[in-house]
């Protein structure tokens, strides 16, 4: 299906009249959806979506890619700028508590918004209980990824709190936003904290299709630059075409990636791409 990719807010931009920041929003327009993958930090991607004459009131779903605040700290304000009754997804484990590491102490860099809090704003949410769960025809969320490399391995610094403990993050409520087309797969992800290869195989493993393009955050930035190159050997072995890598993904990634695998496409804010296919 033919598929329109909007990118509402970004580290960078595309276009100088409009706001940057650390964190993701992206609208993608597939088969008459409209759907909101992740809110950015703050309410930066609603003034950019006015700027570029985007209609926020007419998004059918908002799906969060995992619990950082740069991914979902402009949900409240979406309620409130909207007061449309979309409907949310998340993953179960999305309320779990998270954190990071700073020497000795934990900074608290989790969702700003409780499952009370949606009850109140009525909005409609979705918490998928399987791996693969069908939004609407021809497109899925995906979760529960299985590590399938050695050289993908947890951040030490991200922590969550779960039953009382505190626990390197293993990020379960990750979630993947997939659309199948003719030509392959495109995968959105938020920052990949799972891995981008441990994602992409997953998802190859369990639709048995191929990926066409791998839109989104990475996580690249600390990696190495065997990790990074590896990575980029993946994708050239199976074939993956487009690779629209951004936020979390580090330049120094984004340059390796660009001249050892897939074609690479800007998804800086403003930045608008079309997938067409027959």
């Amino acid at each position: 299906m033919a598929t329109v990719v909007t990118s509402l807010i970004e580290n960078e931009r595309f276009d100088e009249t409009l706001l940057c920041e650390h964190g993701l929003s992206l609208l993608i327009q597939a088969d008459n959806q409209r759907i909101l993958f992740d809110t950015g930090a703050t309410s930066a991607f609603i003034d950019n979506a006015e700027m570029l004459n985007i209609d926020l009131t007419k998004i059918d779903y908002v799906v969060l890619s995992h619990a950082h605040y740069d991914h979902s700290g402009g949900l409240r304000c979406l309620c409130h700028h909207t007061r449309r009754k979309f409907e949310l997804v998340l993953n179960p484990h999305f309320f779990i508590k998270k954190f990071v590491k700073h020497d000795q102490s934990l900074q608290y860099i989790g969702n700003d918004f409780s499952e009370e809090y949606l009850q109140i704003e009525n909005i409609k949410t979705t918490f998928p209980l399987t791996d693969t769960f069908e939004l609407a025809p021809d497109i899925f969320i995906m979760s529960n990824f299985e590590p399938c490399c050695d050289f993908e391995t947890q951040d030490p610094k991200y922590v969550m709190l779960n039953g009382g403990e505190y626990k390197t993050d293993s990020f379960p409520e990750e979630q993947v936003l997939v659309i199948r087309t003719s030509k392959g797969l495109l995968l959105f992800t938020g920052c990949s904290h799972a891995g981008i290869v441990t994602i992409c195989e997953n998802i190859r493993r369990r639709r048995q299709e191929s990926i066409y393009a791998v839109i989104g955050g990475m996580h690249l930035k600390d990696a190495d630059l065997e990790r990074v190159k590896q990575t980029a050997q993946y994708f050239r072995e199976n074939r993956i075409q487009k690779l629209c890598a951004c936020h979390c993904t580090g330049h120094g990634a984004v340059t390796c990636l660009t001249l050892e695998g897939p074609e690479y496409v800007e998804i800086s804010a403003g930045k608008v791409i079309h997938f067409d296919f027959d």
